[in-house]
């Protein structure tokens, strides 16, 4: 019973009070002494502010509390030893409540940081847009997204993408809605969702972005390596015992006719050449079933840190033989000396080889071929290589194809280094794109 004390006085205090203003009245009745009323009245009016200023402490105590907790202040300890019981029971009373009010704000802190940590690190872009336009909260992946360092009002998406922001401000309700988000040449495919939330007598919106793109290319390619698989599966089927038949009597009858070298006529030597034919094309198709079955194997990357420097400089003299054949000048731009990434060097090593001989093919009959590598540092602790050639540009109609398993331009091409090289990206938990036009194509590798 914290408040027992201050019970028991205070009704201590009012039975006094009350019985002597009847005892006043009574003696006002009986026309007892004057003075002797008057000296009990001022004992009343003693008694009554003394009432007063009783209850004003304790108000001024708990006031005082309020005010401190309104000030977010939960350190505030009032002494236990006063003088006053009343008062030690009231202190102790708030000191345990803000023990209570304490441990609360702890506990909602760790929350805080839980949730924050969490919304750091996640992949999905999350950011919080308030009535005027202002951004009080945005993660790491959607500032990614977007390609900027920071985001603090809806209008600086201006330099991004304008319509984007415009879609974006008018968002409302919980469905789901894709819209384009435009990056240069590069268009990416966002997937929204709104949540209109009323914090503080004012509508803030919450709103989830994530690129799709990603997941549609790993789709893609899981789709196309699963057919892949199993056409290879059944023609090599088909193949192997076609090639090995027609060996096998190709040998048949070149022995025959070494122990019967008379029986021999034009019937039986086109039959053996048709034979050898057979059996050199059948291998030609397993050679080329087997060159596919590449886009099967994912490949799982070895990752160990890599100073870009000498990336360039291991690929500025694998890529040599190529400028001199072809006289291309194949330029690397090396960044910063400590500029380090985390890649599976071989892994990489292919990709950018295979983009620079296709640029290489490209430039054929072209004046003054050049090509360009270049890497940079991205927002968000990621990397992107540069491949560009000063070509004539991969066309329009095309320029989705390309990185289809199977298809080429190339009149000897088999159609599977650009999708491999995808795969060797997705791998790595990144990308790869293009972007093209009349004397400048651009191939993007990010991760």
């Amino acid at each position: 019973m914290a408040f027992k004390h201050y019970n028991r006085l205070l009704v201590i205090r009012l039975v006094v009070i009350v019985g002597l203003a009847f005892a006043i009245g009574c003696l006002v009745m009986m026309g007892k002494s004057l003075f002797f009323i008057i000296f009990l009245s001022s004992v009343e009016v003693i008694l009554v502010a003394e009432f007063v200023n009783f209850l004003n402490s304790t108000n001024r105590q708990i006031s005082f509390f309020i005010q401190a907790i309104n000030n977010d202040d939960t350190t505030l300890r009032f002494p236990m030893k006063t003088g006053n019981a009343i008062i030690n029971d009231l202190h102790n009373s708030l000191n345990e409540l803000n023990v209570i009010l304490q441990k609360a704000k702890v506990s909602n802190q760790i929350r805080e940081r839980y949730f924050s940590e969490i919304l750091q690190h996640i992949g999905t872009g999350v950011l919080v847009l308030n009535e005027k336009g202002f951004i009080t909260e945005v993660n790491p992946a959607a500032l990614d997204l977007f390609g900027i360092q920071n985001l603090t009002h809806i209008t600086q998406l201006d330099r991004v993408d304008p319509k984007f922001k415009n879609e974006l401000q008018l968002l409302a309700g919980s469905n789901k809605q894709v819209i384009t988000l435009r990056k240069g040449n590069d268009a990416i495919q966002i997937v929204t969702r709104c949540s209109v939330i009323n914090l503080k007598e004012e509508d803030i919106k919450l709103i989830t972005l994530q690129d799709i793109r990603g997941e549609l290319e790993r789709k893609e390619l899981d789709s196309w390596v699963k057919l892949i698989r199993v056409l290879s599966h059944e023609i090599m089927n088909s193949l192997a015992p076609v090639t090995s038949i027609a060996q096998s009597l190709n040998s048949i009858w070149k022995e025959k006719l070494e122990v019967q070298p008379n029986c021999s006529d034009d019937a039986i030597e086109s039959t053996m050449k048709g034979l050898e034919v057979i059996g050199e094309r059948g291998e030609g198709l397993i050679r080329f079933v087997q060159s596919y079955r590449m886009l099967t194997k994912v490949p799982v990357p070895q990752f160990s840190k890599v100073s870009v420097q000498n990336l360039f400089d291991r690929l500025s003299i694998l890529v040599s033989p190529l400028k001199a054949e072809y006289r291309v000048a194949i330029q690397f731009y090396a960044p910063d000396p400590d500029f380090e990434v985390q890649i599976d060097e071989q892994m990489m090593v292919q990709v950018v080889i295979n983009l620079v001989k296709n640029s290489v093919e490209a430039l054929q009959g072209c004046e003054s071929p050049k090509i360009e590598i270049h890497a940079n540092k991205l927002p968000g602790d990621k990397v992107e290589i540069l491949v560009s050639d000063n070509g004539p540009g991969v066309p329009e109609e095309i320029l989705e194809e390309i990185f289809v398993p199977f298809f080429t331009t190339k009149a000897t091409g088999t159609g599977i280094g650009l999708s491999h090289s995808r795969q060797i990206m997705r791998a790595h938990g990144g990308s790869i794109g293009c972007n093209s036009e009349p004397g400048k194509t651009v191939f993007r590798l990010v991760w």
